[in-house]
C-alpha cells in the first residue's frame, strides 16, 4: 500500500466554533458520549480505524503498545471506525469491537462508524482537518488520505500534528513524550 493509492481531494467544510471537548458522538456500544469525559489527559491520538486494511495489524498493534506504555502518563487514544476506504470497515460495530479486542487487545475507546471525508464528514473530523496541516483555507481541508490517519492533540484538544497512514504509531513516540512531559 503506497502513497500512490492515498486520496488527495479537498473538501469544503463548514468550520465549527466548538472546541474538541464539546463534541458528542456514539461510542462503539451506541451510547452517546461527550468527548469532555476524556478531558484532563496530556496527549490524544485520534485515528480513523479499519479491520480489513493492509495497515490494520501494524497500526492496531503499535497503538495498543503506545496505549499500554503511556496511558497512565496521560495519553488517550480515540478510535473512529470508518468505511470510506474501499469498504475496509464493513463489519457492524459489535463485530469490530470483538475483533479488535480479541485479536489486538484494544482497550482504548472506540466509537461508532463515522465519515471522515466528503459531504457527511463528522463534526469531529471537520474540526481535526481544519485545525491541522490538512487545512487549505478557512473552509477547505485536504481529505484524510486513507485508514489510520493519525491526529496528535495536546491537553487543550488542539491539533499538534497529522501523521499520514503509512507513518507507524511508534514513529510518534518522540512527539507524544514531549506532550506528556510538558
Amino acid at each position: 500500500m503506497g502513497a500512490l493509492f492515498f486520496k488527495k481531494g479537498v473538501d469544503k467544510l463548514q468550520p465549527t466554533t466548538k472546541s474538541f471537548f464539546e463534541f458528542e458522538l456514539n461510542n462503539i456500544d451506541g451510547q452517546r458520549t461527550k468527548l469532555s469525559q476524556f478531558k484532563g489527559k496530556k496527549a490524544y491520538i485520534c485515528v480513523n480505524v479499519a479491520c480489513s486494511c493492509g495497515l490494520t495489524s501494524s497500526n492496531y498493534s503499535e497503538l495498543v503498545e503506545l496505549y499500554k506504555t503511556y496511558s497512565a502518563q496521560g495519553l488517550e487514544i480515540l478510535g473512529f471506525p470508518c468505511n470510506q476506504f474501499m469498504g475496509q470497515e464493513s463489519k457492524p460495530e459489535p463485530e469490530i469491537k470483538q475483533f479488535v479486542i480479541s485479536k489486538y487487545g484494544v482497550s482504548f475507546p472506540l466509537f461508532q462508524k463515522i465519515e471522515v471525508n466528503g459531504q457527511n464528514t463528522h463534526e469531529v473530523y471537520k474540526y481535526l482537518r481544519l485545525n491541522s496541516s490538512l487545512k487549505v483555507s478557512a473552509n477547505e481541508a485536504k481529505e484524510v488520505p486513507w485508514n489510520f490517519g493519525k491526529f496528535l492533540l495536546n491537553s487543550e484538544g488542539q491539533v499538534i500534528s497529522f501523521y499520514n497512514p503509512d507513518v507507524k504509531p511508534k514513529q510518534m513516540k518522540q512527539e507524544i513524550e514531549k506532550l506528556l512531559n510538558h
